[in-house]
């Protein structure tokens, strides 16, 4: 397989991988701002993983002031997330409840 193609493989089979593990209510929030591009369900891409941020017992007031305005020095070791500014704190309790149930 040539090179050029195997990244967008390997993102439509990351892609494949979360909507298989997540409900379709975070799924929504996930595609709209596209965080399959750097997150895993349960290893490293960009980001770190769901597993690694559900670990992290952020309640959802936390997570919507780390996604708006990221603190690198909270995760060592991965490049800077960009803000996501628009996020509504509705979308963001849905995945923050969501990954209270994260193992």
């Amino acid at each position: 397989m040539q090179k050029h193609l195997l990244l967008p493989l390997f993102l439509f089979i990351s892609a494949v991988a979360v909507a298989q593990s997540m409900p379709a209510e975070v799924k929504k929030v996930s595609d709209k701002y596209a965080c399959a591009a750097c997150h895993l369900m349960d290893g490293r891409l960009v980001g770190p993983s769901w597993k690694e941020l559900a670990r992290k017992k952020y309640s959802a007031k936390k997570m919507g002031q780390l996604i708006r305005n990221p603190k690198p020095e909270n995760w060592p070791g991965y490049p800077p997330m960009a803000p996501i500014a628009n996020i509504t704190d509705a979308e963001v309790k849905v995945v923050a409840d969501w990954l209270s149930t994260v193992k």
